[in-house]
């Protein structure tokens, strides 16, 4: 800072004080110049502006902002100047406030010296500023729509329960909640759901990772509804971390998952009593068929019998196809996976239906798949696929009439070391299908012609079993028809391939399954149905076994709990005692040989779970009415040789 000029009580006295204090001057006057420049190098618009409503100073970038605006623009602004001049006069204190010129905004800073009577105004351009903070509020509004529109809880808490955000549901339950007088039994199931929101809310702080769990909400009116809410952390920058929660009410889905649960197992309960009345008589009917076609019969009573037999077997293949159904739409449908011969397992499964269309006068051809695949060993389930090549085959026979032409063939088309994909493919010169029926054939109880059951028989659920058999094997099941001349029905599958097992693997063929080994042995059947007793009985004691019997529940356990038993056939639905129960009480029993005798189930549940639910009480098998003499008899070999 260069001294100021001397008073003029000390002027200089010589010449050389005289020249020093013109240069003293000079300095200081230079300093002023650029102290004074400095209003005019500010690139941001300056005023002084006095009481009087006087423009008393504006700086270069006053007049050019002054100069791009429209006279009544500039005048608007000079309105508004002036008037905050004469408030920061008046109060003494420097103001702030914001300038719209147009479309550009300042921040306005007044400084005021009321001695002086004028003020200072410095304008800074924050036209850009405030479009972006516009742009963030139309932004959080919208946000703040979308979220207040959504039919679910959308919410933010901080680590003390607070609520950081709300949107318009959550702040509508908060009020119908703080507003409502809860019972103190309502209240004290609100306080504990709390403690649980409160408990989630922790879990998300403390390991920093979503949750999703499903809430329970007792209303005032005591109605309860469950929430599916999703928690995670909200960090902020440089800030604490919160609670971000979304709560959506799924009382109402799971009102009806449980309604369909119930209605799933009650139609499974049904098909499951349906399949016991049915399979208990008809296990007596072609038990004794089978038993009488042991006996000397002249030509007519044989075509009777086989009458009775293929009638039973019809009956037996409809029940299956309903059980067939209900497992798979149900889920429950389990594929085995075990190695086979894919060309041979086809091959023999579809034999008697060749037989059967020979008889009706159909030609038959057929293409081996070993002919464009030497070794089709797989991993599988052999029965299900047999299951489906004999439902297409059966279906061309019937709907073949005689002097037609059925083809059957098995091609591979594609196979690695590992898998190996191949086609089947049927077709006949039937009746055909319309093109506007082929949608509709692979639904359940559904035909193509109202009459086809009427002229051709079936359920209408081999297709539907079919299809779904292939999907659940990850494969396709397709169709081509034309009425008159015919269909042409295909699936494709990949399957796993397995390598070709020795000669000696196999077991050895056996031409009858009576191999003397359940000879001597003393069994005790526990069974309700007089004829099934009957027909076990003499099943029985043709295999050389000693069979006491017993006709319920009470009744089988006193038995099993007074003598000793090499085995057990223990019906399942036994009056008094079900065979669950005679179960448990039997494995409860102080003797261990007695507790650990083997038994054998006889069902007419053909579920897989209810084999699940026998193994899992204790029963050591199971078998499914009507009983198979030759499964029997492996099954009884199996566990009394075991033990």
């Amino acid at each position: 800072m260069s001294t100021p000029p001397s008073s003029p009580e000390s002027l200089p006295t010589n010449l050389a004080d005289a020249q020093a204090e013109i240069l003293a001057l000079r300095a200081a006057l230079a300093e002023q110049l650029t102290i004074a420049r400095i209003p005019a190098q500010n690139p941001n618009p300056s005023y002084r502006l006095g009481s009087n409503r006087q423009r008393l100073f504006a700086n270069p970038a006053a007049d050019a902002l002054a100069a791009s605006l429209p006279a009544d623009v500039q005048e608007e602004g000079r309105v508004q100047a002036f008037g905050w001049a004469a408030e920061a006069l008046t109060s003494g204190q420097p103001i702030e406030r914001m300038l719209k010129l147009g479309e550009r905004q300042f921040a306005a800073y007044i400084v005021p010296f009321p001695e002086e009577e004028y003020v200072n105004m410095y304008l800074v351009e924050q036209t850009a500023q405030v479009a972006a903070q516009q742009r963030q509020a139309a932004q959080e509004a919208f946000t703040r729509q979308v979220l207040d529109a959504v039919p679910v809880l959308v919410y933010v808490r901080d680590a003390a329960g607070n609520y950081v955000f709300q949107n318009s549901a959550t702040r509508e339950l908060a009020e119908q909640l703080a507003n409502s007088q809860p019972t103190a039994e309502i209240a004290s199931h609100q306080a504990r759901q709390l403690a649980s929101y409160d408990a989630a809310d922790a879990s998300v702080l403390a390991s920093g990772q979503q949750v999703v769990v499903e809430d329970e909400m007792t209303l005032p009116d005591g109605r309860l509804r469950y929430l599916h809410t999703i928690k995670q952390p909200l960090r902020w920058d440089d800030g604490p971390t919160h609670v971000l929660g979304v709560s959506a009410d799924v009382t109402d889905l799971k009102q009806a998952t449980e309604a369909a649960k119930a209605a799933a197992k009650a139609r499974e309960n049904f098909l499951a009593n349906m399949s016991h009345e049915i399979r208990t008589p008809l296990n007596g009917v072609l038990g004794i068929a089978a038993q009488l076609a042991k006996t000397p019969l002249n030509t007519r009573q044989q075509e009777l019998l086989g009458i009775i037999r293929n009638s039973g077997r019809h009956l037996l293949g409809v029940i299956n196809d309903v059980l067939d159904m209900a497992k798979i739409t149900s889920g429950k449908l389990e594929l085995e996976q075990s190695a086979f011969n894919l060309c041979d397992s086809m091959g023999q499964a579809i034999q008697p239906l060749i037989y059967q269309a020979q008889e009706k006068g159909i030609t038959v051809e057929g293409t081996l798949l070993r002919d464009s695949c030497p070794y089709p060993w797989v991993i599988g389930d052999a029965h299900r696929l047999n299951q489906i090549l004999m439902n297409l085959v059966s279906n061309a026979v019937k709907f073949t009439p005689a002097g037609g032409h059925i083809k059957v063939g098995g091609y591979a088309l594609a196979e690695t070391g590992e898998e190996l994909t191949v086609e089947f493919r049927v077709s006949d010169t039937g009746v055909g299908i319309a093109p506007d029926k082929l949608g509709r054939i692979f639904e359940n109880f559904t035909q193509a012609y109202a009459d086809t059951t009427r002229q051709f028989g079936g359920t209408g659920l081999g297709l539907s079993i079919s299809r779904a058999l292939v999907e659940q094997m990850n494969g396709t099941l397709t169709v081509t028809s034309e009425v008159g001349k015919g269909s042409t029905f295909a699936f494709q599958l990949t399957l796993p391939r397995v390598a070709v097992p020795k000669p000696a693997d196999a077991p050895p063929a056996h031409t009858t399954y009576d191999t003397g080994a359940l000879r001597g042995k003393h069994l005790l059947l526990v069974e309700d149905n007089d004829i099934n007793r009957l027909v076990a009985r003499m099943l029985l004691e043709d295999w050389g076994v000693t069979l006491e019997e017993a006709e319920d529940g009470l009744e089988g356990l006193a038995c099993i709990t007074q003598n000793t038993y090499d085995g057990v056939l223990l019906d399942i639905q036994l009056p008094g005692l079900n065979g669950l129960e005679v179960t448990a009480a039997v494995r409860a029993l102080p003797d261990a040989r007695k507790a650990q005798v083997p038994i054998l189930a006889l069902t007419a549940n053909a579920f897989q779970s209810d084999t699940e639910e026998y193994l899992a009480a204790g029963i050591n098998d199971a078998i499914a009415k009507p009983i198979d003499d030759a499964v029997l008899f492996a099954k009884l070999t199996r566990l009394l040789t075991a033990t």
